[in-house]
Formats: C-alpha cells, structure tokens, sequence
C-alpha cells in the first residue's frame, strides 16, 4: 500500500511491545491521514520482524520493526503507547517524556474532550482577541484557562500542553464492572489489550479501539493545523 504524503506538522511515535500489530496498526492509520510525522516501535522489539498478518488495519502494509530508542522517544512531539505498561519503557529512556506520552486510547479521549469543550476554537480566538479573555466565561471553564494558539511552528508543543492539561479535566475512563473471583481481569480501558498476548480473537476489537480513539485524535490535529 503506498502512504500518502504527509504534510510535516506533529512527531508521533507509537509504541506497543513487539512492534509487530498494536503500534504499526495505529501508525498505518494516522499516517493514512496525512497530517502527522508517524513512526512506531517496541519495547522488546527485534529488528525487520514483519507485522502481523491477522491486524485488520495492517492489510496490504510493509512494516518492519524496530526496537524503541532514546532517540525515537526525544524526536517525537507526542508518545502513544498501546497500554500503560509501555510508558516506563518510554520514561527510562527520557524522563522529560512524562508529559507528552499517553496511552493511544487515553489521547483519544482526552482529544474528544478538547473537541467537546471548543479548546482549539477557543486558543484560535484568544489569539486574537487576548484581552478580558478569563472574564468571558463562568468560572471553571475550562477555556478561560486556554494558552493563544501560536505560529505552526509552536502548535506542536501547544497541543501537548494542552492534551497534558486535559488529564485533570476530562472525565476519567469508565470503570470496569464488578467481577466474580474466577473470572479474568477485564481490560483497562486506557489500554489496547495485546492480541497476541490475549488471544487472536481480540485482533478486531483492538483494530476498533485503535481507530476510535484515533480520529478525536486526527480531528484536533486538523484543527490545529
């Protein structure tokens, strides 16, 4: 499959374990969108390994993996992990990275959030109108608290800022029912489960949790510009 252009714009790096399904998968899908510098990698990664023939979203795509550096992880803008197990990972190799790393389904929700909230619409007018901007809201809206979009060439850092932020203001995740003794831990649901850790089956609802949580994501993006 060729891969469309993209247009430079924010450094994503995805990372899962093997680099071989969850990471690629989400990769190929925002790369597809053209807006984002995209790499992945693995926390055990081997070299050239090729990606999983079962990921729905990795038909007809040549991936090869690679293992996870501390220079993939300080050259990115953004770090997406799969679960949260991953974000150590990322953290040894660049503990300034706390900031700009989420998990691929928490990004997603906090994007939705900021969506929801006219956070990128709201910086777009501070911009320009900069003045009495805190005393246009009811207090604890969020948009009063809103940095001024500034020039392409900051809006990477504006967005993790901002996406940072979101963590004490979205709403958090839904909680996982009560379960009986016996049954399995479920999912957490900031987490890709691994379908190769899990079980084949979960090739399609992990496909379906990586593209959900990735188009709030690509609409800020756009938005951002």
């Amino acid at each position: 499959m060729r891969r469309p252009e993209h247009n430079g714009g924010v450094r994503v790096l995805y990372v899962c374990t093997a680099n071989i399904c969850r990471s690629p998968s989400a990769e190929a899908l925002l790369q597809a969108a053209g807006i984002a510098q995209v790499q992945s990698a693995g926390v055990a990664a081997v070299h050239g390994a090729p990606c999983c023939s079962l990921a729905p979203l990795l038909a007809g795509v040549d991936h090869r993996s690679q293992p996870l550096t501390a220079p993939l992880v300080r050259s990115a803008d953004i770090v997406l992990t799969a679960a949260r197990e991953h974000q150590s990972a990322v953290l040894a190799l660049d503990p300034d990275a706390r900031a700009k790393t989420f998990t691929i389904r928490q990004a997603g929700r906090l994007a939705q959030w900021l969506l929801d909230e006219g956070i990128v619409e709201a910086a777009r007018m501070r911009a320009t109108a900069p003045d009495g901007w805190a005393q246009r809201f009811e207090p604890g809206d969020p948009r009063q608290y809103v940095m001024p979009l500034p020039a392409p060439p900051e809006r990477a850092a504006w967005l993790v800022a901002e996406l940072d932020a979101a963590r004490g203001f979205a709403p958090a995740p839904p909680t996982a029912p009560r379960r009986r003794r016996r049954d399995p831990e479920p999912p957490h649901p900031d987490d890709v489960p691994d379908p190769h850790a899990v079980g084949a089956q979960w090739h399609e609802p992990a496909a379906e949790q990586i593209t959900a949580a990735t188009a709030p994501l690509i609409e800020v993006l756009r938005q951002v510009g």
